[in-house]
């Protein structure tokens, strides 16, 4: 007995049709295909991924204006603390912002003490109430210009991170002079804890205004943004993600938000954030991801029952004599089985010999089965 499929039969939706019921019979005739029994049974979705790492928190120190570089106390690598000094630097624009405040300082202090004059004068009958009125008016003058100052070198300080009041500095400046107060307060520290990753200068280098020095990087935690396919965003939003870089590794806590999609991949963004022990992940690092879903009730098929045509996943049954082919969702093959997530029910009998070429005869040629 023989089964003959023409080359007229290659157009057309009827040609898988004719192919499956030419040799489904025959091989049922001509041989006893080999079966395996479909398990119930659980499966954790396990995939992996690229992520990109990007620091927490992240900067590039400069200064506020123009300044030699006298000393330099880090080099790239190098893990500092929220406060550390960093460099110090030589800047004469914030030795002549100091010199105007303390000159608009003592201004006020003469001013001050003429009004005092002015007013025990006053209560002698000595002079007129308009020259007190314009000794008061002399006093505001100096206090407002005095006030300009500050505001001007506040900035400067702020600039530099520096937290400092008028009281404070005053007297320092009283007490040290404006070049000594200068050279203290010429150190660029560092806003927060991390590693310096680049030294942009040179032991006695000159800076322009703005001029990077330092990038600083805080690396105590760090997120990662992995790229998924659309299709596998549910699978991402429940269970656990681990990063892996060499022998180290941690778990991932996922932010929220929903995801955002990167037109330049195609693939959908889901940000983590993760401890970093011993700083291992830096800023820009890509690095591979492993997700382990939850559980879920699937049936087991060996992975010979589980077949590929026209970009779909097939089992083929056999009920009695007779056989059909079934599309499946499928997962992973593990341990040499595949997880069905549907198509197929525990207790199904599939082929595991002969289900391949059930499905990927040619059909362009002349195809006999004799038994």
């Amino acid at each position: 007995m023989f089964c003959r499929i023409e080359n007229m039969l290659n157009r057309g939706p009827l040609k898988q049709m004719a192919l499956v019921l030419c040799l489904l019979p025959s091989l049922a005739h001509a041989k006893e295909p080999a079966t395996a029994v479909a398990e119930a049974g659980n499966w954790q979705p396990t995939t992996t991924a690229f992520a990109r790492v990007s620091a927490r928190q992240q900067a590039m120190l400069g200064l506020p204006f123009a300044a030699r570089i006298v000393e330099l106390n880090v080099e790239p690598g190098a893990r500092v603390m929220a406060g550390d000094e960093l460099a110090r630097f030589d800047a004469p624009v914030l030795r002549q912002h100091l010199a105007a405040w303390q000159q608009a300082l003592l201004e006020v202090r003469l001013a001050k003490k003429r009004l005092q004059v002015l007013r025990e004068s006053e209560s002698q009958h000595a002079i007129t109430r308009r020259e007190l009125v314009a000794g008061e008016q002399t006093v505001a003058q100096a206090q407002g210009k005095s006030r300009m100052h500050w505001q001007t070198l506040a900035a400067d300080l702020d600039l530099l991170h520096i937290k400092g009041d008028t009281k404070t500095l005053e007297a320092r400046i009283d007490k040290e002079g404006v070049p000594a107060v200068a050279r203290a307060l010429g150190s660029l520290l560092a806003p927060f804890a991390g590693i310096v990753t680049e030294r942009r200068v040179a032991l006695g280098e000159q800076v322009e205004v703005g001029s990077p020095v330092l990038e600083l990087e805080a690396l105590e935690q760090v997120y990662l943004d992995v790229g998924v396919p659309q299709t596998s965003l549910p699978v991402w939003k429940a269970g656990e993600t681990r990063w892996h870089a060499g022998a180290a590794q941690g778990l991932l806590k996922p932010l929220d938000g929903a995801a955002l999609y990167d037109a330049n991949t195609g693939l959908w963004l889901l940000r983590y954030l993760a401890d970093n022990p011993g700083r291992v992940l830096r800023d820009g690092a890509w690095i591979e991801v492993e997700h382990v879903g939850v559980s879920v009730p699937v049936v087991w098929v060996p992975t010979a029952a589980v077949v590929a045509r026209n970009r779909k996943t097939w089992s083929v049954l056999q009920e009695g004599d007779q056989f059909k082919p079934v599309e499946v969702e499928v997962g992973p093959a593990v341990g040499g089985r595949v997880p069905i997530l549907s198509g197929i029910t525990a207790g199904d009998k599939v082929v595991t010999v002969g289900a391949y070429e059930l499905l990927y005869r040619d059909l362009k040629e002349m195809i006999k089965f004799v038994d």
